[in-house]
């Protein structure tokens, strides 16, 4: 399978956090809803979760980091257009990876705060 290089992770994620104003929830619902097959659903699910529950708190740059991931990963064009098999879905796989990857404090507090094994 075909990796992103360093380089083409960090404009993807530059990418994603330009994005941020273009986040809706309703659309990224709709968009889980029908990827549940895809091996990133579990990442999409937890940052989607942790971005709408109205109880979690974060900072406003944190709020900004996950809404551009998940904005990007559900816009079909982007670094590698999602119509194209499998190597589509790479760049959304990676955002979502990097963002995991970078919050993952936030993501434990999350986690302890909903008492969750996500």
């Amino acid at each position: 399978m075909t990796r992103l290089t360093r380089d083409e992770k960090e404009k993807a994620l530059n990418m994603a956090e330009k994005m941020a104003d273009d986040f809706d929830a309703g659309r990224a619902q709709e968009f889980s809803q029908k990827h549940t097959d895809k091996s990133w659903y579990n990442d999409f699910k937890l940052l989607y979760a942790m971005i709408t529950d109205p109880n979690f708190k974060m900072s406003p740059a944190t709020w900004a980091l996950i809404a551009g991931a998940l904005a990007y990963v559900i816009m079909p064009i982007d670094i590698i257009p999602d119509f194209i098999p499998v190597v589509g879905w790479l760049d959304d796989a990676a955002v979502l990876a990097a963002t995991i990857a970078k919050l993952s404090g936030e993501i434990s507090r999350f986690k302890i705060q909903n008492q969750q094994d996500v």
